[in-house]
């Protein structure tokens, strides 16, 4: 079991949350129990390191979504940075899904969302119903070793209306480790008529370590 730091805040404690995060490849309850102890210092940690892909990928969708009563689910959602975001840009009905309790805990402090589901992302089936949101938008997890995967795919269509959107950043840090498999899956659900690829957006991201990173957002429209 990987230690965590004692004390939070601080730019030793960044860099081992930043390490832990990524010391489980499977994910679950380990890796959602390094978010719990992060929440309170997530957001301060982050933007402190340059992370700026919450404000890019709500510029984006605010680009894109016109309807500011939209249905909108923030996937991952962590501490709520893309609800503050969503909420600044005059978006009225969005929701968060997370796996981790605490994080969850700490984005209600926002009151950017209206409701709060405690799940995975992967290639089971949640608790929401088919067809609810116009927009699903997903920041800062895919392809990240023991996050989200191309296995959710199936339920961000299941539970996107047709005609909405899914949009979600791939950061040039593991953006040639996913390329060729997003490829493959955008061609394979356009080939079942399930979506379609729209455009692909680039934004900044922020940094790492001292390299500058960019990332890359699909924009896909559920037929």
């Amino acid at each position: 079991m990987a230690t965590m730091p004692e004390d939070s805040g601080t730019v030793k404690d960044y860099h081992c949350y930043k390490k832990l995060i990524f010391s489980f490849p499977g994910g679950g309850k380990d890796l959602f129990k390094v978010y719990d102890d992060w929440a309170d210092n997530y957001e301060s940690d982050s933007t402190s390191h340059g992370y700026v892909a919450p404000t890019k990928l709500a510029d984006i969708a605010s680009d894109i979504i016109g309807d500011k009563s939209a249905r909108i689910l923030d996937a991952a959602s962590g501490t709520g940075m893309i609800g503050a975001e969503l909420k600044l840009r005059g978006f009225t009905c969005i929701d968060a899904l997370d796996p981790s309790q605490r994080s969850l805990d700490k984005s209600k402090t926002r009151q950017a969302y209206t409701n709060y589901i405690c799940d995975t992302l992967d290639d089971h089936k949640t608790e929401i119903q088919n067809d609810v949101y116009d927009a699903v938008l997903m920041c800062g997890s895919f392809g990240l070793c023991g996050h989200v995967t191309d296995s959710c795919f199936p339920e961000l269509i299941r539970i996107t209306k047709p005609g909405g959107f899914i949009m979600f950043t791939v950061s040039t840090q593991v953006l040639d480790e996913w390329q060729d498999r997003l490829d493959a899956s955008f061609t394979s659900f356009t080939q079942q008529g399930l979506w379609q690829l729209v455009e692909k957006r680039w934004c900044q991201y922020g940094y790492y370590g001292t390299q500058k990173l960019q990332a890359i957002v699909p924009v896909l429209k559920i037929t």
